[in-house]
């Protein structure tokens, strides 16, 4: 079963750049997509153009929605590259890069969970 693309893909280069990630880290965050599907992902005229599997349109809602999260609570990019390489109490002293990379596809699930607390005001 396929859906078609769940974002605009801009918004996809938009979110792996803002995470500082390469396609090859992008495609092993969402479980070993191969990095030629990124690109094409990214070089799609239009959402509309393309058609994923459900859980790759799940992931990059999720990944957009982490990159909105990420731009607001860290709009420079220092902070933000500091905060993702920092090892953090709430993802078992795991950085969130090292989590979203090293468990496919609920890494990026604890990543945003953690951005939704802090951007709430909820203590981590």
């Amino acid at each position: 079963m396929t859906t078609l693309m769940a974002v605009a893909p801009n918004d996809v280069r938009k979110a792996r750049n803002t995470l500082g990630f390469t396609q090859i880290q992008l495609g092993a965050a969402f479980g070993g997509v191969r990095p030629e599907t990124i690109s094409r992902w990214e070089r799609a005229s239009s959402r509309f153009q393309l058609k994923v599997r459900p859980l790759h349109a799940e992931l990059m809602r999720q990944l957009t929605h982490a990159t909105d999260l990420l731009l607001e609570l860290f709009p420079d990019e220092t902070d933000r590259m500091r905060f993702l390489n920092t090892p953090q109490r709430e993802l078992g002293n795991k950085t969130p890069v090292d989590v979203v990379l090293d468990d496919p596809p609920y890494g990026l699930r604890e990543v945003v969970r953690l951005l939704g607390r802090m951007a709430e005001g909820i203590p981590t």
